[in-house]
């Protein structure tokens, strides 16, 4: 037991790392009765499809789930009977093993290099394609092959004689894999020679890529109907010519052939094609899958997803439980809601509150009202009183919240208004929303956040746990996710728990500081290779941002995490940060904009990526929108107008605090 307890589950493992062995072993899927994640990559749809998503999505998973040597493996390695069976061919291929970069600079044209990249792009899908064909035309359920006459047809597909060159399959792929050489010793020695070693191209564009597939089709009846679908994986990769390229081959796909083509969100650096340069439309000549967008917009089937991959980590790590996700959510411990989250808050404040001290947020209080007032302590202690709910801190922290937002500096007025509140929460103890709703509402609203607040006043970290949580904290991630949970397990083993154990849980303290970790790791994981330093800082002040007003005296908004700008009035700079920050996952996009209150102020909608909320103590959950002015929005992202920040950041949140040491606090978050 102790050392399956010391093997991490969740250890991080790159798809593009594992065998098709492991693919398979390691598939789960959503819970959609119209073929699931592999009906999203419709890999006999003949129209082409960009995969895009953030690191670790899943994109390369789903690619290689659909690629030849994991169908085979689905189908006991005859791969002969997985084509019949599916339907199509996927042809894997990862632009990261082509090593791309090598094919510009060192002194020679662009043009040059992109001939010789074309051409070599080509070989490598034709000999992936042609391998696995000679896999599946000798598997046991493969109907007669006449290879002869697909050898003879596949010369023609040549601009020079090549009759002696191969007369089999594997004479072929020999063929091809020494052009491939060829390249590859005249591209790595230019650089030391100074010069291109003649390079002849032996075929038009295309030829091999749309010929093969036809080719099969016309020679043999076992692919007469078969898709033949080129999974490339990692266009991030390529150049901003060696994408002109791939795109011109989606604008001419003919026949018995598609692309699905994977990379991160800031991946395509254009749509553009060769020749014309006219860009490939989407909706008719491609389609377009955010696959984390997704997963984040069907949340039910996410966490059906979620659950199931975390039950597969533990059925591979040898766990004994877990055979069913039906007891995951056991695992890990919750705070008590009931009765507005009182053991949890109350065994917080155990201990000053056995010592006699003044809970904190009265202490505040106390303060303030010192500060602001030429008043007797019984009076302080009065207004101290009337807000005082021993048995529900929670209420306490409502009750204060509401003095602040009914501040007057007329000592009569604001003792009214404590006596005001004190009916209105004795009211809701007694009767509940029904007979206090106003009270009810106002605690429905920003309950979190005065929690999120109590713990902070206490010195702890804000709490993030339980599983539906660590699902979302995710953002639609499976390996954010897995993430979390490497970092919650090893937090819990070294408190001494038994993680994943019959009768144990995991704590919301192991949880939330395993949170926390994750959240570090992937603020330090991504790194914008564009803006990156803009970006960074743009997002921090946008949090701290966010942070400021949830901790404020009285914040205007509940549980912010999401922020509205007229991005027509961004600046050249501001729009480069923002399109970044959502290409790296920092921030997310919310669909559909964001309605004003005047139902015309239309403009993008942006939420704080909930796996960086945490290392700002903000809300995870979208609720509150922050509506950035210009001037605001443009001091937060673009550099030139960081200057300006200070002075917008503080007029911003004025008036959401009430005393001239708050007013000394918030000038310091910056």
């Amino acid at each position: 037991m102790i050392s399956r307890l010391e093997e991490n589950p969740f250890d991080l493992v790159k798809a593009s790392d594992f065998s098709a062995a492991e693919i398979v072993e390691y598939w789960v899927d959503i819970s959609n009765t119209n073929g699931g994640l592999v009906q999203l990559l419709q890999p006999k749809l003949r129209t082409p499809t960009l995969i895009l998503g953030g690191k670790g999505s899943g994109k390369t998973h789903l690619m290689r789930y659909c690629s030849a040597p994991v169908r085979a493996a689905l189908c006991g390695g005859d791969l002969g009977a997985a084509v019949a069976n599916d339907g199509y061919l996927g042809i894997y291929v990862p632009a990261e093993g082509l090593n791309s970069h090598k094919f510009a600079g060192k002194g020679q044209s662009s043009d040059l290099w992109l001939a010789i990249f074309n051409m070599y792009f080509e070989l490598w899908l034709a000999t992936t394609l042609l391998t696995s064909i000679s896999k599946c035309v000798s598997s046991p359920s493969m109907e007669e092959f006449d290879e002869k006459a697909f050898v003879e047809s596949v010369r023609e597909l040549f601009d020079i004689e090549v009759d002696s060159d191969f007369d089999t399959i594997d004479g072929l792929i020999a063929f091809l894999t020494r052009l491939r050489k060829k390249i590859d010793y005249a591209a790595n020695n230019v650089a030391v020679t100074g010069h291109m070693d003649p390079i002849e191209i032996p075929f038009s564009p295309g030829r091999l890529v749309f010929g093969l597939p036809s080719t099969l089709a016309e020679v043999s009846a076992a692919f007469s109907e078969t898709i033949f679908t080129y999974l490339i994986d990692e266009a991030e990769n390529f150049t901003f010519e060696q994408q002109r390229f791939l795109n011109t081959l989606i604008r001419y796909r003919t026949g018995n052939t598609t692309f699905r083509i994977g990379a991160r969100l800031y991946g395509i650096r254009t749509y553009q094609t060769l020749g014309s340069g006219e860009p490939i439309k989407r909706g008719s000549e491609f389609l377009q899958l955010e696959l984390d967008a997704f997963l984040r917009d069907h949340e039910q089937d996410y966490k059906t997803f979620a659950s199931k991959l975390v039950v597969r980590r533990l059925q591979q790590s040898g766990s004994a439980v877990a055979t069913g996700q039906s007891n995951l959510n056991d695992f890990f411990e919750e705070l008590d809601k009931d009765n507005h989250y009182q053991k949890p808050l109350l065994k917080l404040l155990e201990s000053r509150d056995k010592a006699g001290k003044e809970r904190p947020y009265f202490r505040k209080l106390r303060k303030q009202l010192s500060d602001r007032f030429d008043q007797t302590a019984e009076w302080q202690d009065r207004i101290i009183e009337l807000l005082t709910v021993r048995d529900n801190p929670l209420l306490e922290k409502l009750n204060i919240f509401l003095l602040y937002r009914d501040w007057s500096e007329s000592t009569s007025k604001l003792m009214g208004t404590a006596q005001s509140i004190k009916k209105l929460a004795d009211s809701y103890i007694v009767g509940g929303d029904r007979k206090s709703p106003k009270y009810g509402d106002v605690l429905a609203h920003f309950d979190s956040d005065l929690l999120a607040q109590l713990y902070r006043d206490c010195g702890h970290n804000v709490p993030y746990c339980g599983l539906d949580t660590l699902i979302h904290l995710s953002q639609g991630i499976p390996r954010n996710l897995i993430g979390i949970l490497k970092q919650i397990y090893r937090r819990s083993l070294f408190s001494g728990e038994q993680p994943f154990v019959g009768g144990h849980v995991i704590s919301v303290e192991s949880q939330s500081l395993g949170v926390l970790d994750s959240a570090a790791w992937f603020w330090e994981d991504a790194q914008p290779d564009t803006f990156g330093i803009e970006v960074r800082e743009s997002v921090e002040a946008l949090a701290v941002l966010f942070r400021t007003i949830r901790y404020s005296d009285k914040p205007s908004e509940c549980d912010l995490c999401t922020f509205a700008v007229d991005e027509e009035k961004l600046t050249r700079n501001a729009k480069e940060v923002l399109q970044a920050s959502e290409n790296w996952s920092y921030l997310i996009k919310v669909p559909l904009g964001h309605k004003g209150k005047t139902h015309r102020d239309l403009g993008g909608k942006y939420q704080l990526g909930p796996m960086l909320a945490p290392r700002w103590g903000v809300s995870v959950h979208r609720r509150g929108t922050l509506q950035l002015q210009a001037d605001l929005a443009n001091a937060i992202l673009d550099n030139e107008k960081k200057d300006d920040l200070r002075a917008f950041f503080l007029k911003r949140v004025s008036g959401m605090f009430v005393s001239s040491s708050s007013d000394e606090k918030q000038k310091s978050l910056l």
